[in-house]
């Protein structure tokens, strides 16, 4: 590994005979961007020691820009708190950011702050269930790699009589908790049943960030303080996101990946979204000699997907709508604005935590595309003969673009 200090120590080895060593991985220290006990107790009880430093986020400014639901805001205060730690020197190898919010009655509530909103909270809870949301962000602070994730369960509350309300807001427990309740304190026993991750109800899922550590090419069993980690070498996967030789750069504050509900890793914490712009070209209008062309990009090498050809498009920041954070991506990439374009359709490939939504436009026929670093190269192409290397994910979508664009060009002739 490059970076010694990312590590406990030398990997351990274990002795299988008089010539035979097995490797194991290296440790990797953590540092968890919280001052919740449940979230270092959930740690610890799992073998992990972290260090403890917190952000200091001011959490009604960073939720004053995001236009999301509960997904979104969990996910952009958990970032947003392991960001700030991350560049405030930390020796660890990894930060941890973690949020929590809770959805009942189509509202999202946090913390209380007070027994009133406690009990008042409580009082519509009982008996009722909600859903609680858990944002986690795992950033190396010398590389900037990072991913997030959001974990969601159901929460049965059981019906609580006024007394007893009363006397658990009384407690003062739930007053600076998600949701007015705890599952693993005084209100573990108001909660009559959890219906998905556990462990995200308490603060911090152990699952979920196995699989975080798993789609970085890393083992959670490197966290551990004293169990020795798995045996193995370090991916490829693993030594890119510990290599800090080539920091990753974030444009805007939704730049990132997240591990979808899917199983599969994305870009824009916030969605993503881009711009099919099409153009008919050759002939006069209505002649048979003429011809529909889309503009793609082929994707430079060092980026997500690079070397497939797709559509210009990228992360949705945190206060925009799709159709705004397409628009801006496809100009940074293209340089083509949206003065050029009239939005005709749309598509949108959603998988719950994450969304993709294609905006099909008819591009004016004087616009000139300029590449952006994320370009190896912008062509236009005819609809029916595209390159074969297309990005996966624009393959799949391309049979249902291809007739929303075949439509949009259809009344463009027509008219």
């Amino acid at each position: 590994m490059r970076e010694n200090h990312i590590e406990r120590g030398a990997p351990d080895s274990a002795v299988n005979g008089p010539d035979e060593v097995t490797p194991h991985l290296p440790r990797l220290s953590i540092t968890l961007a919280s001052q919740s006990p449940a979230r270092l107790a959930t740690l610890r009880a799992a073998g992990i020691e972290p260090e403890l430093q917190v952000s200091g986020v001011e959490e009604d400014a960073v939720l004053a820009r995001v236009r999301g639901g509960a997904t979104q805001k969990v996910l952009a205060l958990a970032a947003a708190k392991a960001r700030t730690v991350a560049t405030n020197g930390v020796s660890s190898a990894l930060v941890l950011g973690c949020d929590s919010m809770f959805e009942f009655g189509g509202q999202v509530v946090g913390k209380p702050h007070s027994k009133e909103v406690a009990c008042t909270r409580l009082r519509a809870m009982a008996g009722q269930v909600g859903i609680l949301h858990t944002g986690h962000y795992l950033v190396h602070p010398r590389s900037g790699h990072a991913i997030g994730a959001v974990s969601h369960a159901a929460v049965h509350v059981a019906p609580m009589s006024e007394a007893e309300i009363e006397a658990y807001v009384e407690s003062g427990e739930p007053l600076e908790v998600a949701g007015s309740f705890t599952v693993d304190g005084l209100g573990g026993p108001f909660i009559e049943r959890v219906d998905g991750d556990y462990h995200g109800v308490v603060g911090l899922s152990l699952p979920l960030l196995r699989r975080m550590m798993h789609a970085s090419g890393l083992s959670i069993t490197q966290l551990w303080t004293s169990a020795q980690p798995a045996a193995g070498e370090l991916s490829g996967a693993g030594s890119h996101f510990l290599d800090a030789s080539h920091p990753m750069r974030l444009l805007h504050g939704a730049d990132g990946f997240i591990l979808c509900s899917c199983g599969n890793r994305h870009w824009g914490l916030n969605g993503a979204a881009g711009i099919c712009a099409f153009r008919t070209v050759g002939g006069g209008a209505g002649t048979t000699g003429r011809r529909t062309e889309v503009l793609l990009q082929l994707r430079s090498q060092w980026s997500h997907g690079g070397g497939t050809w797709g559509i210009p498009g990228g992360a949705v920041d945190w206060d925009e709508t799709a159709e705004a954070g397409a628009l801006r991506e496809f100009e940074e990439e293209t340089a083509i604005g949206a003065s050029s374009l009239h939005l005709l359709a749309h598509h949108a490939a959603d998988h719950g935590d994450w969304a993709y939504t294609t905006f099909v436009a008819r591009c004016a026929s004087d616009a000139v595309a300029v590449p952006d670093r994320e370009s190896e190269r912008l062509a236009w192409c005819d609809i029916d003969d595209l390159p074969d290397n297309l990005l996966p994910s624009f393959a799949t979508a391309w049979p249902e673009l291809h007739a929303l664009v075949n439509n949009a060009a259809a009344h463009q002739s027509a008219e």
